[in-house]
């Protein structure tokens, strides 16, 4: 058993079908189901029920699919963050920024641009906290941006000097024709029959908080689209195809009705981190005395 086959249990599950999954995987259908059965007796049992229509996931499959996605993104990050310490050192007057995708990234590198004019500015948007961690940690970047989600173990940041930005709520992305698009909050459990856009996020982001909130709502999220950035994911939304997580306002999603979740179960804390033995680390404490509070997020 190894990545590869963990692969193809995913190419599965998000095809919807042996032929679908044959047809991206580009080998012919019976040696994929072929394939498909030795794994399953690997794992002891059944991972998907098969259906005139389709494939749909045991629960044991449910239960593979979830840790196989952690596996593989952890793996991504595995090489995300070896291929970053091989890259040769930067020019020594450069400055370092890192996050994940959060509106906050910008606003803080349009700040350490004004403070710090003559320095060359980078900037490394990664998939992940852990992966934005971990450029912190080999002085790849002096600043970094990450999120935290409920039900999701945080990255660690013990050793590092940390600020919260602020936490806001998930919304979710209705099309205007939407069945429950009239209603200013919603419940997660309304939505146990809808097909979802997934987050476009690794193992510590709001995809695996997103699963976890639907399974204690007594259902698991019919996930269908993946990959979509927040503007394709917001095309789907509007086209009525699917219903997604978001966080920006309306306006930034246009062709989408965002509702708040009745329950908050759902939400974003984004935290600035920082050395505190770092060069930069005074510059660090000036950004956390309030210089950032103006130019909060879609502030008016």
């Amino acid at each position: 058993m190894g990545l590869r086959h963990l692969r193809i249990v995913l190419t599965v599950a998000e095809s919807g079908s042996i032929s679908h999954a044959a047809a991206t995987l580009k080998i012919a259908q019976s040696g994929l189901s072929t394939q498909l059965r030795r794994i399953e007796q690997e794992f002891g049992g059944p991972l998907f029920r098969r259906r005139p229509n389709g494939v749909v996931p045991t629960e044991l499959g449910v239960h593979v699919l979830g840790r196989a996605r952690q596996l593989l993104d952890e793996f991504g990050d595995l090489l995300s963050t070896a291929r970053a310490l091989a890259q040769p050192a930067e020019p020594p007057r450069a400055v370092g920024l890192g996050g994940v995708d959060n509106p906050w990234v910008p606003l803080i590198a349009e700040l350490v641009r004004e403070r710090l004019p003559h320095h060359e500015q980078l900037t490394y948007l990664e998939p992940s906290s852990q992966a934005v961690l971990e450029l912190l940690r080999t002085e790849k970047i002096a600043l970094a941006v990450i999120s935290e989600f409920p039900d999701v173990v945080p990255p660690t940041v013990r050793e590092f000097a940390v600020r919260d930005l602020d936490t806001e709520p998930v919304l979710i992305g209705l099309s205007p024709g939407h069945r429950l698009a009239h209603r200013q909050l919603i419940t997660l459990e309304e939505l146990a029959e809808d097909t979802w856009v997934a987050p476009g996020d690794r193992s510590d982001g709001l995809g695996l908080s997103l699963r976890i909130a639907c399974e204690r709502a007594g259902f698991t999220p019919r996930f269908r689209y993946f990959g979509a950035d927040q503007t394709t994911a917001a095309a789907i939304v509007s086209a009525g195809n699917a219903i997604g997580a978001f966080f920006a306002p309306g306006d930034h999603c246009p062709g989408v009705s965002l509702k708040r979740l009745a329950n908050g179960r759902l939400w974003r804390r984004t935290r600035l981190v920082w050395d505190a033995e770092s060069p930069l680390a005074g510059l660090a404490e000036d950004l956390d005395g309030g210089a950032l509070d103006w130019r909060r997020p879609y502030a008016s």
